[in-house]
């Protein structure tokens, strides 16, 4: 393959046969869908003068990265041509060898070949290092599902690598069919592209969530019964929701301002977008303190509501039982009196009893009801229930 052949977008090694599809740019060249929004594994490499796709095989991108690298060939050619060069679902071993040619720090490679680190911006001597991440709803389904992007931008060449398609490429790929140059305008400018295609996608989302929570702050006061349950736990979800998307935002403001401190590598143009998008952020995470503060209130509201309507049970219920105590306090003494008087013993008052004048039993009786009572008594105030 010739030097000249690599100024086209480059290449798709994919698993599986996607349905072709093609769009024009406003410069009138074709992008081939195809190479970069199928699913498997693909490596795609454009430029700033063409967009016109070309299958290669990965020994041909190792030869055009050492093309790139090599002094006699910048020497030969004036080579200003800035490239993306997109990696998705790369064997780790190809990562490691494109890591390897690229001369990228050790910890960085394994960074890219993890793909579970954190989001953020590192400065090397030739080159900057990005862990952008990004949430999305699957296709077909509300199953918001997260994608992680590792950039390495150098003077000429930016690459990106994922493990999985992306829908912020989606929105790269429009960005550059809109564009007025109709292509690439520099390796810089892929990552505002990216932030701003991520930011756009958490933009619809902390929108969603807003509204959810203007609508439980109407409800909160209104459900009552079965329906306080499903209010209750529409309240927790949103905001799990919530503390996850303020994490994610949290993470590109903070990526932003490091790219902001540090012109290194990023056109100067390129950072009033930067600052906008950095705006667009800003207002997201206010949007979101916002959201935070508003469940945190309606979750106060909700467990007030609460302990009003078990206070009011309560009352209730106190107010039953002083009918049954005021019932019981007239028929209790009624019927130890009819239980006295109803005993087979001669009572005080009793005229002609056959067994003579005799008190005894009763007398008994009447001492047993009383060591009892005592009895009784003695043990509840023991436990301390009188």
């Amino acid at each position: 393959m010739n030097n000249n052949e690599y100024e086209f977008d480059v290449l798709n090694e994919s698993q599986g046969a996607a349905t072709e599809s093609t769009s024009v740019c406003s410069n009138g060249t074709n992008i081939n869908r195809k190479t970069l929004l199928s699913e498997g594994k693909h490596i795609f490499i454009t430029n700033q003068t063409s967009l016109i796709n070309e299958l290669v095989s990965f020994e041909e991108l190792k030869s055009f990265l050492k093309d790139q690298l090599n002094e006699n060939y910048k020497e030969k050619v004036e080579n200003k041509i800035h490239y993306w060069v997109d990696l998705q679902n790369l064997e780790n071993p190809e990562i490691s060898e494109i890591c390897d040619i690229l001369s990228i720090h050790p910890l960085t490679k394994k960074d890219i070949i993890r793909q579970e680190t954190r989001e953020k911006c590192e400065f090397f001597s030739n080159h900057i290092f990005l862990v952008v991440n990004e949430i999305h709803y699957a296709p077909g389904s509300n199953v918001l599902v997260a994608g992680t992007l590792n950039m390495l931008l150098f003077p000429r060449i930016v690459f990106t690598f994922h493990q999985e398609e992306l829908q912020s490429t989606y929105q790269v790929i429009r960005m550059m069919k809109y564009n007025q140059s109709g292509g690439l305008p520099s390796s810089g400018w892929m990552i505002y592209a990216y932030l701003d295609s991520i930011v756009d996608i958490y933009i619809d989302l902390v929108d969603k969530i807003m509204l959810e929570t203007q609508s439980l702050d109407e409800l909160v006061l209104v459900l009552s019964g079965i329906k306080q349950n499903e209010l209750f736990t529409r309240i927790g979800l949103a905001g799990r929701r919530v503390t996850n998307l303020h994490s994610g935002v949290f993470g590109k403001s903070e990526i932003i301002s490091v790219l902001l401190r540090d012109e290194k590598l990023i056109p100067i143009d390129m950072m009033r977008y930067l600052k906008n998008v950095q705006d667009h952020i800003l207002r997201m995470l206010q949007k979101l303190t916002l959201s935070q503060r508003l469940l945190s209130n309606l979750n106060n509201i909700y467990m007030a509501r609460v302990s009003l309507e078990v206070s009011d049970a309560s009352n209730s219920v106190n107010r039953n039982m002083r009918k049954f105590t005021a019932i019981s306090t007239i028929f209790i003494p009624l019927t130890l009196l009819a239980g006295i008087m109803g005993m087979n013993v001669r009572l005080p008052g009793m005229v002609g009893f056959p067994h003579g004048d005799s008190y005894y039993f009763f007398i008994g009786i009447i001492l047993i009801m009383l060591l009892f009572s005592i009895t009784v008594g003695g043990l509840f105030k023991r436990a301390k229930w009188l």
